[in-house]
C-alpha cells in the first residue's frame, strides 16, 4: 500500500460516469446533496481553511483557494456516495481497518512518521489532517465493492469496466447535485471543468485505468 492510494482514491472512477454538469442544486447553503445527504457551503469552507492552515507550516508550499475548494468539495461528495454504497452492498469498515491502513502506509512509505504521511497529502492533494481517516475508509470501501462486484478479477481495464456498470445507475438512482456557484462540474470526474476550455477532460482510453482526482476520501 502507498500514499498514492489516499491520494488518488480509486473510487474516483466510478463518478466518472455522472454527468454532474446541468445538475445542479439551489438548496440554501448547499454545496452539494447526495441522496438525502448533503455537503454544506461551511463544512466545504473549513476543509480548504484547514489546508491552508496546514499548508503555511510545510516549507515551499504554496496554497491555492480555488484547487483547495474544489478538492474539499470532491473528498466530501465522494465520501458520501460510498458511504451509500456500504449501505447498500452491506460492506463494513471497521475503525481498526481504518487504522490499521493508515499505520501501514505511515510505516512503510514515512518511515513510522505520521506527520510525513500528513505533509505528503496536503501539499500534493489538498487533503488535510481531518480528512485523512476519510480518504482511508473510502479506499477500504472501494476495495471491498471491487471484490464484490468483480471477484478474482484483476485485469485493470475489467475492473474499470465492472466498476462503472455498478456505479452508473447506482450514482444515478442515488442523486447527486452540485451547487452551480462551484462552477461546471464535467461529466467524466467529479470536478470542475477548467476555466481554460480549450482543454477538456476526456473520457478514459479504452483498455486503460481511469486516473480519478487526487484527493481522495477520498
Amino acid at each position: 500500500m502507498s500514499s498514492s492510494r489516499l491520494r488518488r482514491t480509486a473510487a474516483a472512477v466510478a463518478l466518472a460516469v455522472l454527468a454532474l454538469s446541468g445538475c445542479g442544486t439551489n438548496q440554501a447553503g448547499a454545496a452539494s446533496v447526495v441522496g438525502d445527504s448533503v455537503v454544506t457551503d461551511a463544512q466545504v469552507a473549513d476543509v480548504a481553511s484547514e489546508t491552508q492552515t496546514q499548508l503555511a507550516s510545510v516549507q515551499g508550499a504554496a496554497f491555492d483557494e480555488k484547487t483547495a475548494t474544489d478538492a474539499s468539495l470532491t473528498m466530501q461528495t465522494r465520501h458520501l456516495i460510498l458511504a451509500a454504497v456500504a449501505a447498500k452492498e452491506g460492506i463494513t469498515v471497521t475503525q481498526g481497518q481504518v487504522d490499521a491502513f493508515v499505520k501501514n502506509v505511515v510505516d512503510t512509505q514515512f518511515g513510522g512518521t505520521q506527520q510525513g504521511l500528513v505533509d505528503d497529502l496536503v501539499t500534493k492533494s489538498n487533503i488535510p489532517a481531518s480528512q485523512v481517516q476519510a480518504a482511508a475508509r473510502d479506499q477500504l470501501v472501494y476495495d471491498a465493492l471491487l471484490a464484490k462486484i468483480a471477484p478474482g478479477i484483476t485485469d485493470q481495464a475489467a475492473q474499470s469496466k465492472a466498476l462503472t456498470g455498478y456505479m452508473k445507475p447506482f450514482v444515478a438512482e442515488l442523486g447527486v447535485q452540485v451547487a452551480p456557484r462551484y462552477g461546471t462540474w464535467n461529466v467524466f470526474a467529479l470536478g470542475p471543468v477548467p476555466d481554460d476550455l480549450s482543454f477538456v477532460p476526456a473520457a478514459p482510453a479504452s483498455g486503460s485505468t481511469p486516473t480519478p482526482l487526487p484527493s481522495a476520501t477520498g
